[in-house]
C-alpha cells in the first residue's frame, strides 16, 4: 500500500513512523521538513495544497492523509475524489466534517473512503464511544486533555497542536445530547473537577469533540458530551482573554492600524506559551447503562509528543483500515471502525505503538 501524508510537522512525522513498513510520500512547502522526511527515506513533494496540481500527486496512492490545519480538509477531500483515492484527516471543525460527510454518494460512486476526524478527539475518543456504546447504554461522557507535565505559566499550557484549532475550540458552541436530542451549549462552561492518578484538574466543555456523535447516537442516548481536561485555573483565564475581545475576527482599527484580534491571540500564544517542555494526554470515556464501562489513557511523551503520538498513530491505523476495506463513502469514524476492526484487535494494534488503553467494567 501507499501512503501520502500533507504536512510533514510533529503529528506527520509520526504518522510516517507508523506507516514505515509501506511506502510514503510527503507534500510540504517547508524545506527543512521535506530534508528531513527525505533523510527517513519518503519521497518527497514541495507541492502548495490547495493547488490542482495535487491531485496528480494523489492519484500516485492508495490513501491521502491530511495532517495539515483542519481549514484545507473539504478541499483536500474533493480534490481526493478527482484523484480516486482513499481521504482521512485530523478532523477539529464540525462544519467542516459536515461537508465531507456530504460527499458519500461520489465517495460511493468513484469507489474510494472519506474518513475525517481521525486524530484524538475527534477521532481516538469517538471510536472508543462507540465500542463502549451498547443497546442498554444511556450516558456517555468523554474527557480528554493534553497538557504540559509540569503547568505552564498562568495558563498552565504549553502549545501541542496549531493555536488557529485550539482557538476554535474555544470560541464555536458545541453540540452534545441532552434528553435523547442534540442541543447546542456554550464553550468554556460546564466546568467541573476530574481526577486522573490522584490529580486535580478542571474540565469545560469545547467544540469539536463530539464531532458526528451526536448525529450518530440522536434518540439512541439519553446524554452525550466532551470535555477538554486542563490544570484548574485555565478555562477562567481564557475567558478572560476572550472577553476583551481576542476571539473576533473582524479587524479593528487601532491608531490607524487594522489589527485582526483573532490573529492576534495566536501570535502572543505562540510566542508565549512553551512548546518545549515534556508533555502529556489524559482520555477517559465513560458509558453507562447497566453498567459501567470506562476506557482511560494517560500518556507521556516519548520519542514524538504525547499529543502527536495519540493524534498520528489512531490516524495512521484508521488509514490502513479504510485502504484494506471494500465498504466506500464519506462516513463517520463510530460509523466505519467498528465495522472493520474489533474493540480487542484495535486496541491490541495501538498497544503495540505503545498506546496503552485500559479498559474497566463497574457495577452501577
Amino acid at each position: 500500500m501507499r501512503f501520502l501524508i500533507l504536512g510533514f510537522g510533529k503529528i506527520g512525522e509520526a504518522i510516517a513512523d507508523y506507516l514505515q513498513k509501506y511506502e510514503v510520500g510527503i507534500v510540504d512547502s517547508n524545506e527543512e521538513a521535506l530534508k528531513k522526511a527525505k533523510k527517513c527515506g519518503f519521497e518527497i513533494y514541495n507541492e502548495n495544497i490547495t493547488k490542482d496540481s495535487i491531485i496528480d500527486i494523489m492519484k500516485r496512492y492508495d490513501c491521502v492523509i491530511s495532517a495539515v490545519t483542519y481549514k484545507f480538509n473539504y478541499e483536500l477531500a474533493k480534490k481526493a475524489l478527482k484523484a480516486k483515492t482513499n481521504f482521512c484527516d485530523l478532523g477539529g471543525n464540525d462544519t467542516i466534517v459536515d461537508k465531507e460527510l456530504s460527499l458519500h454518494e461520489e465517495a460511493k460512486k468513484q469507489e474510494i473512503t472519506i474518513l475525517p476526524d481521525c486524530g484524538l478527539a475527534p477521532g481516538l475518543a469517538d471510536v472508543l464511544a462507540a465500542f463502549a456504546y451498547s443497546e442498554n447504554c444511556r450516558e456517555i461522557r468523554m474527557r480528554v486533555g493534553g497538557l504540559p507535565q509540569t503547568p505552564q505559566g498562568a495558563l498552565k499550557y504549553k502549545i501541542v497542536f496549531s493555536p488557529e484549532g485550539l482557538i476554535n475550540e474555544y470560541v464555536e458552541k458545541v453540540r452534545i445530547i441532552k434528553n435523547s436530542k442534540i442541543e447546542y451549549v456554550d464553550p468554556l462552561t460546564g466546568l467541573e473537577d476530574i481526577k486522573f492518578e490522584n490529580k486535580l484538574y478542571e474540565a469545560f466543555y469545547t467544540s469539536g469533540g463530539t464531532s458526528t456523535l451526536p448525529k450518530t447516537f440522536e434518540s439512541k442516548l439519553d446524554y452525550l458530551d466532551y470535555k477538554t481536561v486542563r490544570f484548574p485555573g485555565h478555562c477562567n483565564l481564557i475567558k478572560l482573554l476572550l472577553e476583551l475581545g481576542f476571539a473576533d475576527k473582524e479587524e479593528i482599527e487601532i491608531d490607524g492600524k487594522l489589527i485582526a484580534p483573532r490573529e492576534m491571540l495566536v501570535y502572543l500564544l505562540s510566542k508565549n506559551l512553551s512548546y518545549e517542555s515534556k508533555d502529556m494526554v489524559l482520555l477517559r470515556v465513560t458509558a453507562e447503562g447497566e453498567r459501567r464501562k470506562i476506557f482511560e489513557l494517560i500518556d507521556y511523551e516519548k520519542e514524538f509528543t504525547a499529543m502527536a503520538r495519540t493524534t498520528a498513530y489512531p490516524a495512521a491505523l484508521s488509514s490502513i483500515l479504510i485502504t484494506e476495506s471494500e465498504i466506500k463513502g464519506a462516513m463517520p469514524q463510530e460509523v466505519l471502525i467498528p465495522k472493520l476492526i474489533t474493540e480487542k484487535r484495535y486496541l491490541k494494534k495501538l498497544e503495540k505503538k505503545d498506546i496503552i488503553i485500559k479498559k474497566k467494567i463497574e457495577k452501577i
